[in-house]
């Protein structure tokens, strides 16, 4: 048996077809036919997050750490506004979330009727697809719609929107429809965009190149090592999300401030820190080639060629003489006084090549500047806003149970998300190290701020002196408070099972640490 909205089970039956294993609902009514059906068809891990924002970036970690499109299933209303902060994510970092909206009949909408409001295209245009589905639709005009958007899904690589209409009555069941048959896979695979003997540009009129690399996923990032490995002519100069800024070749980006390349060539995604950029558009670059798949952005103002390829693709360059190549930085080494930056130094040191880690925004990710090692790193640097760093690790953790993950995160962005704990499963291998200095430390790292007003310093610190031992209690995660290195190292040492880590720090040490590691 299954629920009599045919649209329902079509649909369910064609995301089992476009390989999706798991579907992260939240609770509601309207969505119950979709539920019902997923049931029924047994072909899906089915999770329960009651709180729709959580479960939109508990769906993103899942998806990061397994490759596959996973889907989130919603009731009608502001629910699905809820998910609206991981899709964006979603869409900037070219992560595959399916969404899943259940929906008033067209009729009905703007008729004053509950928990209702406008959801067809309710995401554009940060959907690579949005499609609309009626409770009437046949077979045929359903596959046509899905086939649609799992295809435009697989060649960007970004969320789509299933939106599907239900009158009631919304629980009603009855023996499983005639089966449907999705056609897109086939056709789709045939296209990708990525010819097979594309032209790679020369830039012997060059003289000084720039190799850069952007936010990397970790496979992406371990073809980039491998060509590291193997030897290149120049230095790469790197984002701490790339994920290759520990290896020998590679320098952090900021080392571009004091150099000035007439050529740009760059891999992957998002850049951290803006002085690079904003120093490479006032020197008019005018040559740069970006290889990547799905994105290429005009970061610098200048006529910018793509090559979809993966990154792998820099080797036919690896001899090249006009680019730039300087001396090797080393990382910090030496033992730090109590601080956050001692604190991050403390959890990267103890951490495995097969370990997972995750990084918060704001000021976080940034301490992987100094302290870069060779771990599969992930970081919500999509649209790098804090709204869901402890939830996409949390799915990730998950999802990718045989491994022990890690998240550093600070205390404002683990406050704002610590919703990401409330659910029916805790990852026994995530632990969770808060860097909690009782402010938004990120303001100290920016330019300008310190010379604002007392209130506008209050606003920027948000000040904050939440027990989180008790949030810890209340979600049933271990929980041990660290005011020392040492104690922290001992802390790590002894996690088992899920731990909250609450590093406790002064904001005048930060700073002093801070300006020592500048």
């Amino acid at each position: 048996m299954t629920t009599s909205k045919h649209t329902a089970h079509w649909t369910l039956q064609a995301l089992a077809q476009a390989g999706v294993k798991t579907i992260v609902f939240s609770p509601g009514s309207r969505n119950a036919p979709l539920v019902i059906a997923a049931e029924a068809l047994g072909s899906f891990t089915l999770e329960v997050l009651g709180d729709e924002r959580s479960a939109g970036f508990n769906a993103v970690g899942r998806s990061l750490v397994t490759g596959a499109p996973v889907a989130v299933c919603c009731t009608s209303g502001s629910a699905l506004a809820n998910y609206y902060p991981a899709v964006l994510e979603a869409y900037y970092a070219h992560v595959p979330l399916i969404v899943l909206s259940a929906d008033r009949p067209e009729e009905r909408i703007n008729k004053g009727e509950g928990q209702t409001c406008v959801q067809r295209d309710f995401y554009e245009p940060h959907v690579a697809a949005s499609v609309h589905i009626e409770e009437d639709a046949s077979a045929s005009e359903v596959v046509s719609q899905l086939n649609f958007a799992f295809r435009a899904q697989y060649v960007e690589m970004r969320p789509i929107h299933i939106n599907l209409a239900f009158d009631e009555p919304l629980y009603v069941q009855e023996l499983e429809p005639e089966p449907v048959a999705l056609v897109f896979s086939e056709d789709v695979m045939e296209f990708h965009g990525i010819p097979d003997n594309q032209p790679v540009p020369s830039f012997s009129d060059y003289k000084s190149v720039a190799v850069i690399a952007g936010q990397l996923l970790p496979q992406e990032s371990a073809q980039l090592r491998a060509l590291l490995d193997e030897g290149v002519a120049w230095t790469l100069f790197a984002d701490p999300m790339s994920g290759v800024l520990d290896h020998s070749q590679a320098v952090p980006m900021e080392a571009l401030l004091d150099l000035e390349p007439d050529a740009v060539l760059s891999v992957g995604g998002q850049w951290i820190n803006k002085k690079p950029k904003q120093h490479l558009r006032a020197l008019g670059i005018k040559k740069h080639v970006h290889i990547d798949i799905f994105q290429c952005w005009d970061v610098l103002d200048a006529e910018v060629l793509q090559l979809r390829m993966a990154p792998n693709a820099l080797a036919v360059y690896k001899s090249a003489p006009e680019f730039i190549r300087i001396p090797s930085v080393e990382p910090v080494s030496k033992p730090l006084p109590w601080s956050d930056a001692a604190a991050f130094q403390s959890v990267v040191s103890k951490l495995n090549t097969t370990d997972v880690l995750h990084l918060g925004n704001s000021s976080i990710v940034r301490y992987f500047n100094y302290f870069p090692k060779a771990v599969q790193l992930y970081g919500n640097r999509g649209v790098a806003g804090i709204d869901g760093s402890l939830s996409t690790a949390v799915g990730a953790a998950l999802a990718d149970p045989d491994r022990k993950h890690f998240l550093i995160i600070g205390d404002q962005s683990f406050l704002y998300d610590h919703n990401g704990l409330y659910g029916q499963k805790i990852p026994q291998n995530l632990v969770v190290c808060v860097l909690n200095n009782g402010v938004g430390g990120i303001f100290d790292w920016l330019p300008g701020t310190a010379s604002t007003g007392p209130t506008a310093q209050r606003v920027f610190a948000n000040a904050q002196n939440v027990n989180l031992e008790g949030i810890a209690s209340a979600f049933g995660v271990d929980y041990e408070s660290v005011s020392s290195v040492a104690a922290l190292v001992a802390a790590l040492d002894t996690a088992e099972g899920a731990k909250i880590i609450d590093s406790k720090t002064e904001q005048r040490a930060n700073l002093a640490a801070l300006a020592a590691l500048r």
